[in-house]
């Protein structure tokens, strides 16, 4: 009897885990806000590939322009809590200064050895025309 208690204590634990990856660790929260690509401010946003650096998030986002797999928002605060200094990027990689780890700017993963396993903060985007919407 015991062990039949025991299995079904297990079935119940495992069938309860969540398999969703976490994007990131960190938990704050931005209010949404909506910007315009014809901002002459964001020019450099209008090409594949391109990117633009604007004020929100907890140290700032950097906006990417993806090409076929759309825009992406990143926030520029390191992932590992060690650094007051923003991240820079360099066209490929964002890139914090203090640990020297390195995440995809496509999907935030680290991609350095042994400084953790948190991803980059990525933000949803939603396009509606020339308009982009940044929300959590």
């Amino acid at each position: 009897m015991k062990k039949y208690l025991f299995l079904f204590v297990l079935i119940i634990m495992v069938s309860c885990t969540d398999n969703t990856r976490l994007n990131s660790c960190f938990q704050n929260s931005i209010s949404s806000f909506t910007i315009d690509l014809n901002n002459p401010e964001l020019i450099g946003l209008l090409t594949p590939t391109g990117y633009s650096e604007i004020n929100g998030g907890m140290q700032g986002i950097i906006l990417y322009n993806g090409a076929t797999l759309g825009f992406k928002a990143f926030d520029r605060k390191c992932p590992n809590f060690d650094c007051s200094v923003p991240m820079s990027f360099d066209g490929l990689r964002l890139k914090c200064s203090c640990d020297e780890s390195e995440y995809s700017i496509l999907t935030g993963q680290p991609l350095s050895e042994g400084k953790g396993n948190c991803f980059a903060r990525e933000y949803t985007i939603s396009e509606n025309g020339s308009s982009l919407r940044i929300s959590d």
